[in-house]
């Protein structure tokens, strides 16, 4: 009986809920609210049943997170959406990084989306819970920019995205990354 309850809450680690799916109604909302990833696909697409066990593993490891969406677009269902975002194949994936589209090109494996989600999609330092999420080089970046004027910050955001495409080491990328992010939320008054 206690095995039968552990796998219904939810205890058991192969209990997989998978990829939230999104509509019509609620696709703007969403990957707006967070920076998203987001699959498009066909039920009867080979490709898409291949990938769906990694993709649902990646989505059950983000549920939880503030600001991380990992979705699904059923096409079958969902061909209005799927035609507004210019879906031509299946799967099709696109992430949304600030509300912005562009198309995924990376890898489709687990370790290949997950790399890609903590390298592009995450919020490392959340200036909301600046104690608890940043680093003491990203809080003495925050007092740097805290108390200047939004022109010069949005300046700085611009300057730094123009960055993002140049050859650089993983960890300056990231710090890169976490600049823009962190200059975003002083903009945005410290809201995601």
């Amino acid at each position: 009986m206690r095995l039968v309850i552990a796998f219904l809450l939810g205890l058991c680690p192969t209990l997989a809920l998978g990829a939230v799916e999104l509509t019509m109604e609620n696709f703007e909302s969403s990957v707006t609210a967070k920076n998203a990833i987001v699959k498009f696909y066909q039920p009867w697409c080979g490709h898409c049943k291949s990938m769906k066990p990694d993709y649902d593993r990646l989505s059950d490891e983000y549920r939880t997170s503030e600001n991380v969406l990992i979705a699904d677009v059923n096409c079958g269902d969902e061909d209005a959406l799927c035609e507004a975002n210019d879906v031509r194949g299946y799967p099709t994936v696109k992430y949304y990084l600030n509300g912005q589209e562009d198309a995924y090109e990376g890898g489709r494996s687990y370790d290949d989306l997950k790399q890609f989600v903590q390298d592009k999609l995450e919020v490392k330092c959340n200036l909301d819970k600046s104690a608890s999420t940043c680093s003491e080089k990203a809080i003495k970046y925050i007092s740097k920019w805290s108390f200047k004027g939004n022109n010069e910050i949005k300046k700085e955001a611009a300057r730094l995205e123009g960055m993002v495409e140049g050859k650089m080491k993983p960890e300056l990328k990231n710090w890169l990354h976490e600049r823009i992010g962190i200059l975003k939320q002083i903009i945005a008054g410290g809201e995601l």
